[in-house]
């Protein structure tokens, strides 16, 4: 146990090091970075939470327990280590209340642990504004007779640090015709949300999906599509 614990410290007193001659220096984001290959690391903003997972490229290292921990490029400090991740079974971390600003770089080191041996350690250092994808949100849908109402579920609160510069947009697709609607989202929007999508044919089946555009042009990720039939309707209805 005692050599695993000096194994670790060196390693992060080297990283440490980079981090600090990167600082001296004035080394930018596009130099190369100190990134280990062999874990693949993801940071996603979740229902507005930061959760960073990770996947191991060597698939036959399984380890019974991860500790995660960062430091920040801008501040030379040592290495801190995240106390909700520090013994974790899970292959992912909720980092919102650690990672509260988009314009810093965060340095983070994973180890993976059998018992007290040390299986593996790996580095890589994210900019929230640039590496994170953005989850679409939850929501229900409701069909009436010629409208959807369409709920799209906030948490109550939501860090001002984590709202990002965000499009939500509803997509409507029904018979080969797709649609997009953008509903203004406040930048304080908290709880439930209720768009209509009115003026639709009634008997007729109309998919939704949910999603947010990013004002950089990032990777939309489409939430599955939730199809409603609306039932018939009265000749008076639409005459």
């Amino acid at each position: 146990m005692l050599l695993s614990q000096n194994a670790f410290i060196v390693r992060s007193l080297n990283l440490f090091l980079m981090v600090y001659i990167s600082l001296v220096f004035g080394i930018s984001h596009d130099s190369p970075d100190y990134t280990d290959e062999s874990c693949t690391f993801k940071i996603s903003l979740r229902n507005f939470r930061s959760i960073l997972s990770w996947e191991l490229k060597n698939h036959s290292i399984v380890p019974t327990h991860y500790m995660l921990l960062y430091t920040i490029m801008s501040k030379p400090e040592d290495l801190k280590m995240v106390m909700n991740c520090a013994n974790t079974t899970r292959s992912f971390c909720d980092l919102t209340d650690e990672w509260r600003s988009t314009h810093e770089a965060y340095v983070t080191i994973l180890e993976g642990f059998s018992g007290n041996t040390t299986l593996f350690s790996c580095s890589h250092n994210f900019w929230l504004a640039i590496d994170m994808s953005f989850e679409p949100p939850e929501f229900e849908t409701v069909g009436f007779t010629n409208h959807i109402n369409v709920m799209v579920k906030f948490p109550s609160i939501v860090e001002e640090e984590l709202q990002f510069d965000l499009s939500l947009v509803i997509e409507e697709q029904s018979e080969g015709i797709v649609k997009k609607h953008k509903p203004e989202i406040r930048g304080n929007m908290s709880g439930n949300f209720t768009y209509v999508i009115d003026k639709l044919i009634p008997n007729t089946n109309y998919c939704v999906s949910v999603y947010f555009e990013h004002s950089d042009e990032q990777a939309v990720i489409k939430s599955p599509l939730k199809c409603t039939l609306l039932p018939p309707g009265q000749e008076s209805e639409f005459s």
